[in-house]
């Protein structure tokens, strides 16, 4: 059961298992706010949280043909995979049986490791049970993973209930106005208005304002940019800028040459646009990135999108 090839089988599906979202987020500075365009608006810090993007749908990876996992499986896994095989376990069992995954989740090699499971378990049961995993969460003792739990939770909850979703940021502690970008950017994928009418409470301080229209335009142009670029005249004349930032972002975590083209359409925001590709662009070539920064004709664009590149 141990060989080499069975090991690498498992391994694939533990990846699937735990459906971790962090791809569509790796390219996140550590301060989004550096990022971000909106005009005569001072910049604050914001905490990226562990999970950027909480984590995916308990059943992903756990489709035909995808084995299930179980503790003999677990047990005989080597060591350098055992905590990941544990996680994902506790992952797959906490809906029908958070008890057993709480046990599970004992059984991690680090304190921190239990803290992180303890998280995606709230994860897990918070469409079943909100008032459990709201309780998992106040029952982390450090910040990083409360913190994440009750994004994790909002995470969960933003295509289903949109007020509640939003105010699980609230407990969201250090990553809290992360938490609103992120919620926001998914409660608008399936529903658009609540996402806008939540953006147009104009709640918060700057950056919390700045993060909610930047998610929306970013998430949409994951899937469509001329959809998130309609979404973004739904914004005050104030955030429309930004939010075509998050469009130019967003889609240009599909495909750069597309996302720089469909900029080119948005008139008096296609510099908005493509600063937001170029932001996106800075972890994974950073030479190209400075190219659009220079070429940048608005000059409040082009002036932060050259300071982020030497950041």
């Amino acid at each position: 059961m141990a060989s080499f090839p069975f090991s690498l089988l498992v391994l694939a599906c533990l990846t699937g298992l735990l459906g971790l979202r962090f791809g569509l987020e790796l390219g996140l500075p550590a301060t989004l706010a550096d990022s971000m365009e909106a005009p005569n608006e001072a910049s604050s810090a914001m905490a990226v949280p562990p999970k950027p993007g909480g984590l995916a749908p308990a059943g992903a990876g756990s489709g035909a043909g995808d084995a299930a996992l179980t503790t003999s499986i677990c047990e005989a896994m080597s060591s350098q995979l055992q905590d990941t095989c544990w996680q994902a376990l506790a992952r797959q069992t906490a809906a029908a049986d958070p008890e057993e995954a709480l046990r599970i989740c004992a059984r991690l090699g680090s304190a921190e490791l239990s803290y992180e499971c303890q998280a995606d378990v709230a994860e897990a049961v918070a469409p079943a049970s909100r008032a459990l995993a709201e309780e998992l969460c106040k029952g982390i003792p450090v910040v990083k993973w409360r913190g994440q739990c009750h994004f994790g939770i909002g995470l969960a909850l933003a295509e289903t209930d949109p007020e509640y979703a939003i105010a699980r940021c609230q407990d969201a502690e250090a990553f809290r106005t992360f938490c609103r970008h992120d919620v926001i950017g998914e409660m608008a994928m399936v529903n658009l208005p609540a996402a806008v009418e939540i953006c147009a409470r104009e709640e918060g301080d700057t950056l919390t304002r700045k993060t909610c229209w930047h998610g929306m335009g970013k998430y949409l142009a994951r899937r469509d940019m001329s959809e998130a670029a309609a979404s973004c005249s739904q914004a005050t004349s104030s955030w429309q800028p930004l939010c075509f930032h998050g469009v130019g972002w967003g889609g240009a975590e599909r495909d750069v040459d597309q996302a720089l083209a469909s900029c080119a359409s948005f008139g008096e925001y296609a510099d908005n646009c493509r600063h937001g590709v170029a932001n996106q662009l800075k972890r994974f070539d950073p030479t190209r990135q400075l190219a659009i920064c220079e070429a940048l004709q608005n000059s409040e664009a082009r002036t932060k999108c050259l300071a982020f590149v030497t950041q």
